[in-house]
């Protein structure tokens, strides 16, 4: 129920018009004692040369109060509507229910197509904790474009090109066998690497002879090169086991190889345009002059950088999808990289350079230190998963009514949604420091805690033995109280906070109205009982159902399970 669209249409069109009212001049009060909703008249006290309060008393006139709205009121220069709370929560409850899974979504984005590129592992190394945000903040925006009705493709920009790889080569021929790699596949990998740059630091001839390796994959040379094939299926097939747990899945696995013979027409047209310049034997674009440096496009032996192969996968893309919009979803240490990327694009007259985003978010760490790749095995993602997975079944084990299969699943839903919430709880630029203990909390504001509130619904409903697709009686007389009040403008703010949620690219919106609906729910049913003396009050009932139909598609959009039991 779109209730600040209904507000404005309470103006006359005469005020609506020459005030430009819009849905977004209306917010909601810091209490409920201010009015449901409120609006700000700061804005036109300059142009009208009217104080605030004045302002907000010429609005009222002509307004409608035979509708949604009962009365408004004037305070300090702004102007508080008080809602119908009969007309409010019958027709909110009614929409939820008729519109089930559907609450919420939206056709904005018919016919519009968005790139998504995150995760972007690079192969061969373990994905740890470090991959988590970009893996699934990147699948909560692609879930959320999908609702409103865009169409999405997942791109996996995967590391699979450069010297790591003459490393780890160049280690594998000095100290490794292909039954061990055979039999522990990425670990066998990374331990070489990591031996590979212990050893490299007493020995830098092992650096040249990693890049002779590299120039040898270039060359695809017949010794090397199955090598290096066989290095990418061990890990492609390693993380498409933890993108299954996380149940997500890429479009797209073009990688940086792909790329590696397509940047030379790029790299032409840079010199055509006058862009390209040359600087100490390298080749780069200069944007000084919009306080961004110097972009590289050659290295000083001729190879190409991770802004060269962009540009021409960026093109790529485009000449592919036709995208509306196309997101980077990197952490926020390549703001300055994406920053020249997008710019070189714009001067090469590229129409689609305003509709790039790069979606940067800080760091994870742990609470004994930050994350390091090289010099040992810390925080691997597919660990931090089974620890988590393992704790929850720890607890889920002190249950005398679930079945194995049933504790199996719940572990997993639960244990993977504790890890994934972790990444989207918070406003994606806060640097966060993962405790997977307080991520498990069954009580605090965690995906748990979210997850117990839907299977209670569920629960509740199952008792009650009324079918989803009941026509309820609606009698306001049972719901008529603030707690119940309170559940249903929460959950009415459901599909405004995803759009929102779109438009400013960050999941947590979604997170914390998730939240909201389920403390919300919490404090509705510790005050309303559903069941009493066995006679089911079918009002209140729909509450429950309506709680349980927009927490599943908000879990649905973080790639979290809706449990039904727990």
């Amino acid at each position: 129920m779109d209730i600040k669209k209904l507000i404005i249409n309470c103006f006359s069109k005469q005020v609506r018009e020459n005030f430009n009212l819009l849905p977004e001049n209306i917010s909601v009060p810091p209490n409920t004692a201010m009015g449901d909703f409120c609006m700000p008249c700061f804005t036109w006290v300059k142009a009208l040369k009217k104080s605030p309060v004045q302002v907000a008393e010429d609005l009222t006139k002509d307004f409608d109060y035979t509708s949604i709205v009962e009365k408004t009121q004037v305070v300090g220069g702004y102007l508080n509507f008080f809602l119908n709370k009969k007309i409010v929560s019958l027709n909110v409850l009614a929409e939820i229910l008729a519109s089930k899974d559907s609450f919420g979504k939206s056709d904005e984005g018919l016919n519009k197509t968005v790139c998504l590129d995150f995760s972007s592992v690079n192969l061969a190394k373990y994905m740890h904790i470090g991959h988590l945000s970009t893996t699934v903040i990147g699948n909560c925006l692609r879930n959320i474009f999908n609702f409103l009705g865009y169409n999405t493709v997942a791109i996996n920009y995967v590391g699979d090109y450069g010297t790591p790889f003459g490393k780890m080569i160049t280690a594998y021929k000095l100290w490794g066998n292909e039954q061990d790699l055979n039999a522990k596949g990425v670990d066998y990998i990374q331990d070489l690497y990591i031996k590979f740059c212990q050893e490299a630091e007493e020995n830098d001839d092992l650096n040249e002879q990693a890049r002779i390796c590299f120039a040898k994959i270039e060359k695809k040379d017949p010794e090397v090169y199955p090598i290096y094939e066989k290095f990418i299926k061990i890990s492609i097939d390693e993380t498409q086991k933890i993108y299954s747990l996380l149940n997500i899945k890429f479009d797209s696995w073009r990688g940086e190889s792909y790329y590696s013979d397509k940047m030379e027409p790029v790299v032409k047209e840079l010199e055509q345009k006058g862009l390209l310049q040359d600087s100490n034997g390298a080749k780069i674009v200069d944007l000084s002059e919009y306080n961004l440096g110097a972009c590289l496009i050659r290295k000083t032996d001729g190879s190409s950088l991770y802004a060269t192969r962009d540009l021409a996968a960026c093109d790529d893309r485009y000449k592919n999808y036709n995208f509306y919009k196309s997101l980077y979803v990197t952490d926020v240490s390549q703001k300055l990289h994406f920053s020249q990327f997008f710019k070189v694009l714009d001067l090469l007259g590229r129409d689609y350079a305003c509709n790039l985003h790069h979606i940067f978010y800080g760091r994870f760490s742990l609470p004994d230190g930050k994350i390091a790749s090289r010099k040992g095995k810390q925080a691997i993602l597919k660990d931090i998963l089974s620890y988590s997975i393992n704790k929850t079944r720890n607890i889920v084990n002190e249950s005398k009514t679930l079945t194995e299969e049933e504790k199996t699943k719940i572990s997993t839903s639960v244990g993977v949604g504790a890890v994934v919430f972790s990444a989207v709880k918070n406003e994606k630029i806060k640097d966060v420091v993962f405790d997977i203990d307080e991520a498990l909390d069954f009580n605090g504001e965690t995906s748990p805690y979210i997850q117990y509130t839907h299977a209670r619904c569920c629960s509740i409903m199952k008792k009650s033995k009324t079918s989803e697709d009941y026509i309820y009686d609606m009698d306001y007389t049972q719901i008529e109280n603030e707690s119940s009040y309170e559940l249903i403008k929460t959950l009415n703010r459901f599909p405004e906070v995803v759009k929102s949620a779109c438009e400013k690219f960050e999941p947590c919106y979604v997170s914390r109205i998730l939240i909201d609906i389920s403390k919300a729910f919490n404090k509705y049913y510790n005050t309303n009982r559903v069941v009493e003396n066995d006679k089911i009050n079918q009002t209140r009932l729909a509450l429950v159902n309506a709680t349980k139909i927009v927490l599943a598609n908000g879990l649905k959009l973080l790639g979290i399970d809706a449990l039904e039991k727990m």
